[in-house]
C-alpha cells in the first residue's frame, strides 16, 4: 500500500509509444514528441512549486525530450499531479479547437455542441495517469509498475467515418458528431464537406508551411483524428503562441519551421532512420542512490540535448551543416534521421545525396558518442550500453511504416542480447533485409576486399551468396560454404585495408573465429554474450562483452549445444552480411 507517510512519488502516463507511432508525417512525430515532453514538464514544474525535489528527469526546464517517468522526493499529492496533467492536456486540445473555429469561420454554423463534445471527450479521456509512492525511490518505481498492471481506460465512440491514419477514431471536420437519421445520411455529401474542410485548413496553413509541402498534401489522405490534429497543429507557431512558452525556451531546432527538404512524397532519395535507447536502464537506475540518480538523469538530459551536434557534418557546405535531424532525444531514448539537403542549383534534378555508406560510417562512431556521458556511471563501476535499429528507407515508403520498421529493428537488436545494432534495408515494396551485429564487430563492414578486382563494391560477394543460396548450398548441418566465402572476401582485408573503427582486440577476436582450415570452435567467447553474474551466461548479470550469436542458452538442448541451430544461425549471419553490406556499403542503386 502507498500512503502519505511515504517519502517518494513516481508518476507516468500512457499511451506513449502508441501516441508516437500514430504519426503520418515527420511533422507529426515532432508534434507528438513535443506534447509528451510538455506534459512531463508541467508535472515536474508543479512539483517544484510544491517545494519538492525532482530526482528524475533532471533539468525539467527543457521542453523537448523530457522522459515521461517522473520520480519526486517527497509525497506529491495524486490529486494535484493528475489535475495539473489534465489541465495542461486540455489546454492543448482547446487551443487547437479554438484556433480552428477562429480561422475557419465559414463553418461556424456547424460548430455545434456535438462538435465541442467530441473535442471534450478527447480532452478528458486521451490518457491514463499512473501514480504511486514508496519509502524509497526504488519502492516508488516498483509500486508504479504494479499500478500500471491495472488499467482504467475509457473508450470513445463516434458517429461517421474514421481517421484515414488510425482507422479507429473519428475524422476531425465541422460536421463531426452530427446526429441525423440513417435514411437521411449521405456519405457522398459528408465526403465532399470533409474535403472542403481540409482544403480550407490547408489554405490557412500555407502561410506558415513550405510551399512544396503544402502543394503536396493530398486532401483525401489528410483526414486526421482529434489527437492527430493536435499533434499537427501544435508544430505551427501561430497555434502554439498561446502556450506561454518563452521564445528562448522553444527548441526551434527540434520543431523546424519547414519540412519540405524531407518530404517523402516529393523527393526521390533514400534516407537513414535510427532509433534506440540504453540497455537495462531501469535495473541500472534502481541500483543508484538518489544523488547518483539525479546526477545520472542530469547527464542523460545534457547528452540528449547536444545529440544534434553529433550528427554528421556536411563536407560540401561552406558553413557547418548537420546532415539530419533529431526527432526526439529524451534521456536515453533517441530517434533521428540522416539525410542531406538538396543542392541549391538551377536544375531541380541536381542533388548532393547522402549515401548509405556515409550513414554506416557515422554509426561506427555512435558507441563513442553514447559513452560521452559515461563519467556519471563510471563512479558506480557499471557499464551501460545501448541498442539501436537503423533503417535505410526507400523514398516512397510511408512515414508510419518507416517508424514501425525502426521499432522492429531496435527490438531485434534487444532480443539478440543488447549492445548491438540491427541494420535494415527497407524497399518501396515493403520487403526488407536485416543484419544484426554487436557494435564492437560492426567495423567488419569496412573490411570488405574483393580479391578479383580489388574493389569494395560487394557485388561478387553478393552474387556468390545469391547463386549458392539458389543451389541450396547453405543447407544442412554445416557452415563450410558460408565461412569459406567470408574468408575469401574479408580475411585478405586484415593485411590490405586500413580500418580506423576497429578496436584491435575486437578485430583479433572476430577473425580468430574463422581461422583457415579449422572447424569453428563454439567455445570461443566472441560467439556469445558474456556476463559476470552467477552464471557466465546470466543476462541479469553485468555485461562483459557481446557475441555474434547472442545468448548461448538459446541454442542449448538437453544441456548440449544444438549444432544444427548454431550452424544455421552462422550461415544466416553471413548471408545477411552479404545482402545488407551490398546495399549499404556497395555501389547498389540504393
Amino acid at each position: 500500500m502507498t500512503g502519505i507517510e511515504d517519502k517518494y512519488t513516481a508518476i507516468t502516463f500512457s499511451p506513449v509509444q502508441e501516441f508516437i507511432e500514430k504519426s503520418r508525417k515527420l511533422r507529426d512525430l515532432y508534434g507528438s514528441s513535443f506534447i509528451l515532453s510538455y506534459l512531463s514538464r508541467a508535472v515536474c514544474d508543479k512539483a517544484k512549486l510544491e517545494q519538492h525535489c525532482v530526482i528524475s528527469p533532471a533539468m525539467p526546464n527543457l521542453t523537448q525530450g523530457t522522459p515521461n517517468l517522473i520520480v519526486i522526493q517527497g509525497f506529491f499529492s495524486r490529486n494535484i499531479a493528475e489535475q495539473t496533467f489534465n489541465e495542461v492536456w486540455q489546454q492543448l486540445v482547446n487551443q487547437c479547437r479554438c484556433w480552428i473555429e477562429k480561422e475557419l469561420p465559414q463553418f461556424q454554423q456547424d460548430y455545434h455542441e456535438n462538435w465541442k463534445r467530441c473535442w471534450q471527450q478527447w480532452a478528458n479521456h486521451a490518457w491514463e495517469f499512473f501514480w504511486a509512492t514508496g519509502a524509497t525511490s526504488n519502492d516508488a518505481r516498483n509500486n508504479l509498475m504494479s499500478v500500471k498492471q491495472s488499467r482504467n481506460w475509457t473508450a470513445i465512440n463516434w458517429t461517421g467515418e474514421s481517421s484515414s491514419l488510425s482507422g479507429t477514431d473519428a475524422i476531425v471536420w465541422h460536421g463531426m458528431g452530427r446526429i441525423i437519421k440513417e435514411q437521411e445520411r449521405s456519405f457522398k455529401r459528408d465526403e465532399e464537406e470533409i474535403e472542403a474542410f481540409y482544403a480550407a485548413l490547408k489554405q490557412k496553413l500555407e502561410g506558415t508551411v513550405d510551399k512544396i509541402e503544402a502543394a503536396d498534401i493530398n486532401i483525401k489522405q489528410e483526414q486526421l483524428s482529434i489527437p492527430e490534429m493536435v499533434k499537427r497543429l501544435l508544430t505551427y507557431d501561430q497555434v502554439a503562441d498561446n502556450l506561454q512558452i518563452p521564445k528562448e525556451e522553444r527548441p526551434l531546432y527540434e520543431v523546424p519551421k519547414g519540412f519540405a527538404d524531407l518530404n517523402r512524397y516529393d523527393r526521390n532519395y533514400w534516407t537513414g532512420w535510427f532509433k534506440g535507447d540504453g540497455d537495462r536502464m531501469g535495473s541500472y537506475v534502481r541500483s543508484l542512490t538518489d544523488e547518483q540518480c539525479k546526477r545520472f538523469s542530469e547527464a542523460m538530459m545534457e547528452w540528449s540535448k547536444t545529440l544534434k551536434s553529433e550528427l554528421p557534418e556536411s563536407q560540401q557546405a561552406k558553413k557547418v551543416d548537420r546532415e539530419g535531424r533529431i526527432v526526439y532525444a529524451g534521456g536515453d531514448d533517441f530517434f533521428g534521421v540522416l539525410y542531406r539537403k538538396p543542392k541549391q542549383s538551377k536544375s531541380q534534378e541536381e542533388f548532393e545525396l547522402l549515401n548509405a555508406a556515409e550513414c554506416v560510417n557515422w554509426l561506427q562512431k555512435f558507441p563513442h558518442i553514447w559513452q560521452q556521458h559515461g563519467q556519471v556511471w563510471q563512479n558506480t563501476g557499471k557499464l551501460i550500453t545501448a541498442s539501436a535499429g537503423f533503417v535505410w528507407a526507400a523514398p516512397k515508403v510511408p512515414q508510419r511504416d518507416v517508424l514501425q520498421h525502426c521499432n522492429e529493428a531496435e527490438s531485434n537488436a534487444k532480443k539478440m542480447g543488447r549492445d548491438r545494432i540491427a541494420l535494415r534495408v527497407l524497399f518501396n515494396s515493403g520487403t526488407y533485409l536485416e543484419w544484426v551485429c554487436p557494435w564492437r564487430f560492426l567495423p567488419v563492414l569496412q573490411d570488405y576486399y574483393d580479391p578479383q578486382d580489388g574493389k569494395q563494391d560487394w557485388i561478387h560477394f553478393y552474387n556468390d551468396v545469391a547463386v549458392l543460396a539458389a543451389r541450396h548450398a547453405f543447407r544442412g548441418n554445416q557452415t563450410e560454404v558460408a565461412v569459406g566465402l567470408l574468408r575469401v572476401y574479408f580475411e585478405q582485408s586484415v593485411r590490405s585495408v586500413e580500418n580506423e573503427f576497429w578496436n584491435e582486440q575486437d578485430r583479433t577476436e572476430f577473425y580468430g573465429l574463422f581461422n583457415d582450415n579449422q572447424p569453428l570452435n563454439f567455445n570461443q567467447s566472441a560467439w556469445w554474450n558474456t556476463y559476470n553474474g552467477n552464471d557466465p551466461y546470466d543476462p541479469k548479470g553485468q555485461p562483459i562483452s557481446t557475441g555474434i550469436l547472442g545468448d548461448r542458452r538459446q541454442y542449448v538442448r538437453d544441456k548440449d549445444l544444438d549444432l544444427r541451430k548454431v550452424h544455421q544461425s552462422v550461415n544466416n549471419w553471413i548471408i545477411n552480411l552479404a545482402k545488407v553490406g551490398f546495399h549499404l556499403c556497395g555501389n547498389s542503386n540504393t
